[in-house]
């Protein structure tokens, strides 16, 4: 009875976060048009006011395949012609419309002009869907207070200037106004990863300087198989000395302790020890002690 009821309030606090971050119901959510994408795809989208959804400066919704292991997804804003840009928010969904990680504007680097490619915001997301999940889903967004800020770009002659080793003239800098009007190019492709999407813990910020393992989905979702996990596992028996990472949720370590037990319960040892090393680069420590406690009862 306890466990329900705090399952529920989990499921009411990130109700309640998602609600006060874009203002949309379940409903809207489940009422948006979402672009399919599959691994190695890419799309542009070029962005207008008509792309607001209802009271929300929501302007993309993509579907991505969450069955074919970790995902790596590129996401930039270019600067258009030095006047506008426009400035991303992504919220992480997991099969059933959870909210699970949200990567706000300050998750996203301001890239100055550099060759071809014109200043943008930019990010990459790292993200590995927990098994029992077909599909997880990104909300592309910005807030109204993004849409009151301004960002600098350095001056083209600045830049022609460097780049022919001159001086660069004593001008002021380009001053770029935050609007609904841009353009958003999105990348996903494969990748490893040991930031999960599928266990269900409430919605939370990233740290921009030190990533936290992601969750994503429901704690009966991850029980049901560590396929997912073995797939961004490493194949070295020993863990490496690295520094103690800094403690993760209970969620994570409860998921890989079910792992650890499912892989020895299917006499698959390897996994079930490439389970242990990858928990310990988190700092998770009572997968080893179940590890060993259950290969004695097996000999």
């Amino acid at each position: 009875m306890k466990l329900k009821v705090a399952l529920l309030s989990s499921l009411l606090l990130m109700s309640s976060a998602f609600a006060n971050t874009l203002n949309l119901s379940r409903a809207d959510i489940q009422g948006i048009s979402w672009v399919d994408m599959n691994l190695s795809d890419q799309r542009s989208m070029v962005l207008s006011d008509s792309h607001k959804f209802q009271s929300a400066n929501v302007v993309a919704a993509y579907k991505l395949p969450a069955n074919q292991g970790a995902l790596k997804i590129r996401i930039s804003s270019p600067v258009i012609q030095n006047k506008t840009v426009f400035v991303p928010n992504v919220l992480v969904l997991d099969a059933n419309f959870n909210p699970s990680v949200e990567y706000p504007a300050s998750q996203f680097q301001f890239q100055q002009e550099r060759g071809l490619a014109a200043a943008q915001y930019q990010t990459e997301l790292n993200l590995t869907p927990t098994p029992n999940q077909d599909f997880v889903y990104l909300v592309v967004y910005t807030t109204d207070q993004d849409l009151q800020g301004t960002s600098t770009v350095t001056h083209p002659a600045k830049l022609l200037a460097k780049a022919q080793g001159n001086q660069p003239p004593s001008i002021p800098d380009l001053t770029v106004q935050h609007t609904l009007q841009g353009k958003l190019d999105i990348e996903v492709d494969g990748a490893q990863s040991t930031q999960f999407i599928g266990l269900g813990g409430p919605l939370f910020e990233m740290k921009k300087s030190e990533p936290a393992p992601q969750v994503v989905g429901t704690a009966s979702q991850a029980n049901v198989s560590t396929s997912a996990v073995q797939s961004v596992a490493q194949p070295t028996v020993q863990p490496q000395p690295v520094a103690k990472p800094k403690p993760v949720e209970q969620s994570t370590e409860a998921y890989f302790n079910q792992a650890v037990l499912d892989a020895l319960k299917n006499n698959d040892v390897n996994k079930a020890m490439n389970l242990v090393n990858e928990a310990e680069r988190l700092g998770l420590e009572e997968p080893r002690k179940i590890f060993i406690k259950n290969i004695s009862i097996q000999k």
